[in-house]
């Protein structure tokens, strides 16, 4: 038979004691899986080249800072704001930013919005460590590619001398140069400036206008200081009764008129010095500036006052020229002072849009006052009458003393003698010279000290 021609023989299946050799040797030993092919190794990289992050690692998340809502129990308890500067707070400890606390205090009677507690407006409280705490809280530069970490404490700093992105003028703005870019580009800047080329004649000319215009706001700063320099001198006087109030003006009808003027602004009837007074705001449309006029409601005698106006803490930022006067109410007569200059020009303008304004009003009263050491003496001197002589002329007396600055053991034997001579004065005329005075009817020649 030929072999070519004979069918394939089957393959002889395997027995069943040799399947089950085969398995047990598969579970013994695993096949080896397929290692990949050994690469060379790596070169080490330089010691100056920067970290990279694998590409699989994710980007780091942005850092988390506090905010007003994370930390609730740092926020002004008006605002809900993180206080910028100082840390104020009431007898009950809840917190009041500066701006809040001036707004606060410009009721008459200020107490704290939270608990109702009264607060001093004269004698504010700071919270030291909480001050110190929000300094150390990290923030991030305002100044939007920066990514500066800061402490709120530094960030002014930073602002406005050390980022790289803060706006700066050109260094030639006095000359004209309205450039305002950001730091990086200020040398670039500097350096191709066009104004600093300038012929010398338009450079002498600039210089001077701003040296006029610097003198001009110097004058004018020391006109202001001369009439803050006033209300010292008010305050620093010899009479005792002085008010000083915080006033709202609120915008008047037209058919309301002062001193032959249709007034702006008014307050409500308001008490000082014993009186009733209401102040109004009118305004010179001829001259576009706007005045100030007090009145008296009610009196029967002359009431002599000084007078002094300021802008109230908290009030809108109206540049207000302080006013000082000195004013005698009579009792048919001048029963409002003359129109006193309050603003002009862009004040004005300002002052003529608002519909109210926070003003600051000081009245010190000249009937009574605080007597010098020689008084009796001068007493003597000027008003030693007797029964049925003239009667005690207290503005008199109040314009010709002296007050005296010399301690009791000093006084000289002529300032005895003088005081002895006061105490001859009848009980009439010294009960007159008492109460004009505001003294108690009682007293003895000890008790001016």
């Amino acid at each position: 038979m030929d072999p070519s021609t004979s069918k394939a023989e089957p393959p002889k299946r395997a027995s069943s004691d040799e399947r089950k050799e085969r398995k047990r040797s598969r579970r013994a030993s695993p096949p080896a899986a397929s290692l990949p092919p050994l690469l060379p190794p790596a070169e080490p990289a330089p010691l100056d080249a920067p970290l990279r992050a694998p590409p699989h690692a994710e980007p780091p998340a942005e850092p988390s800072f506090p905010t007003e809502e994370s930390l609730p129990h740092l926020c002004c308890s008006v605002c809900l704001s993180f206080p910028e500067a100082e840390v104020l707070q009431c007898h009950s400890g809840h917190l009041l930013c500066r701006d809040c606390h001036d707004r606060v205090c410009i009721e008459q009677k200020p107490t704290c919005p939270t608990c109702r507690t009264p607060i001093d407006a004269l004698k504010p409280v700071r919270n030291m460590a909480l001050e110190q705490t929000l300094a150390l809280l990290p923030t991030r530069c305002p100044n939007a590619p920066c990514a500066a970490r800061l402490t709120r404490g530094g960030l002014s700093r930073h602002v406005e001398s050390e980022c790289p992105l803060r706006r700066r003028a050109c260094k030639y703005a006095p000359l004209g140069c309205k450039w305002r870019g950001v730091a990086a580009e200020f040398c670039a800047h500097v350096d191709g400036c066009k104004r600093a080329e300038q012929p010398g004649w338009k450079l002498l000319k600039k210089v001077s206008d701003a040296a006029q215009e610097t003198a001009r706001k110097h004058e004018a700063s020391l006109a202001d200081a001369l009439r803050y320099r006033k209300v010292v001198d008010a305050l620093s006087s010899r009479c005792k009764n002085v008010n000083i109030l915080h006033l709202t003006l609120h915008r008047c009808s037209s058919s309301e008129h002062v001193a032959g003027r249709p007034a702006h602004l008014m307050t409500a009837t308001f008490h000082a010095v014993g009186c009733r007074f209401k102040l109004y705001t009118v305004n010179e449309s001829s001259a576009q500036r706007y005045l100030a006029v007090l009145r008296l409601c009610d009196s029967r005698l002359p009431l002599p006052v000084d007078l002094f106006l300021l802008g109230a803490p908290g009030s809108p930022a109206i540049p207000l020229a302080p006013v000082t006067h000195r004013h005698t109410f009579a009792a048919a007569r001048a029963k409002a002072t003359e129109p006193l200059l309050l603003a002009e020009g862009s004040a004005a303008d300002a002052l003529g849009e608002a519909e109210t304004l926070q003003l600051r009003l000081g009245v010190v009263d000249r009937r009574s006052g605080r007597l010098s050491g020689g008084f009796q003496g001068q007493a003597a001197r000027w008003g030693g009458a007797e029964e049925g002589e003239a009667p005690w002329d207290s503005e008199a007396f109040d314009e010709a003393s002296v007050v005296s600055d010399e301690p009791l053991d000093s006084m000289s034997h002529s300032d005895e003698a003088d005081s002895d001579e006061g105490l001859q004065l009848s009980r009439r005329q010294r009960n007159q010279l008492a109460g004009g005075m505001g003294w108690s009817p009682m007293y003895s020649r000890y008790d001016h000290y």
